[in-house]
């Protein structure tokens, strides 16, 4: 098979997916940090080479069992999770136009949900809750001939049923049963797709450009960030602008930080979080 390389200079940030997959690849420092929003604090950190790795996964499984093309819609409906990061820089790279949203949202977001599947009609929804999606669930009669990929949370889960004691349909793809078994390099390199390609929409564009010029990476929250920070980006999971953002951020090898709460709501656990990561 042939590796997913980068030809030509790496001088300067990367401007195109191949050339910000090979960056991390060769970074052992942590790219992505995920937060758990439980009484346990979990912290769980992905280095730039082990992001990759599942990214490169998740894009073979998806090309090798999607029908997806790029450009299509394709709906993240997760709550701000490490995995769910993988897949979205994944979509990124496959050039999918990518909608997040948090299933733990308020109802204004769920209807803003309902709203933005019925305007994007998205081919492909990967999700965390597939019983919402399938049957007499929440939103079952939304995703019409959408496939439909379920995403369960653990780093070692063998399948999403054992993971969460719930069966999917036969016809639903199930990430964590499927993504171990495609290799660590892609069959044939991406396309030279550029970064700056990723969709914005109008209007959402405030906070990009500005990675370059901050001493610190970018910290993603799950509810609307309040006031910025000193010295690191700060944004909500599922802004509009979310993935550039990250992409921006990881071209600068610097971290993102997931923190699914909100700050308000847990200071403590927030104030920890800043320590230990050293935000400013």
């Amino acid at each position: 098979m042939t590796p997913l390389t980068l030809s030509g200079s790496t001088a300067g940030p990367p401007q195109t997916f191949p050339a910000l997959l090979d960056l991390l690849e060769a970074r052992p420092q942590p790219a992505l940090i995920w937060y758990g929003a439980g009484q346990g604090e979990e912290r769980v950190e992905l280095s730039g080479r082990v992001l990759q790795n599942w990214t490169v996964k998740l894009i073979g499984l998806f090309d090798q069992e999607s029908e997806i093309e790029a450009d299509d819609a394709v709906l993240i409906h997760a709550a701000a999770h490490w995995k769910a990061a993988a897949v979205l820089l994944a979509a990124g790279a496959l050039g999918w136009k990518i909608s997040v949203i948090d299933p733990g949202a308020p109802q204004s977001d769920q209807e803003g949900l309902a709203a933005a599947v019925t305007a994007q009609q998205p081919g492909l929804v990967v999700t965390e809750r597939p019983g919402d999606w399938t049957g007499s669930g929440t939103w079952g009669q939304l995703l019409g001939d959408a496939e439909l990929a379920a995403l369960s949370p653990g780093l070692l889960d063998a399948s999403f049923e054992e993971a969460t004691g719930q069966r999917l349909p036969a016809w639903a793809l199930d990430i964590s049963a499927e993504v171990r078994q495609h290799p660590d390099q892609l069959p044939a390199p991406l396309p030279p797709r550029e970064l700056s390609e990723v969709p914005v929409p109008e209007g959402a564009r405030s906070e990009l450009g500005t990675a370059a010029g901050r001493g610190g990476g970018l910290v993603v929250v799950g509810a609307s960030p309040q006031a910025p920070l000193q010295d690191w980006g700060l944004t909500h999971w599922g802004a509009p602008d979310l993935l550039p953002q990250m992409l921006e951020t990881w071209a600068q090898s610097r971290p993102v930080v997931l923190f699914p709460g909100d700050p308000t709501a847990q200071p403590q656990t927030w104030e920890q979080m800043l320590r230990n990561e050293a935000v400013r």
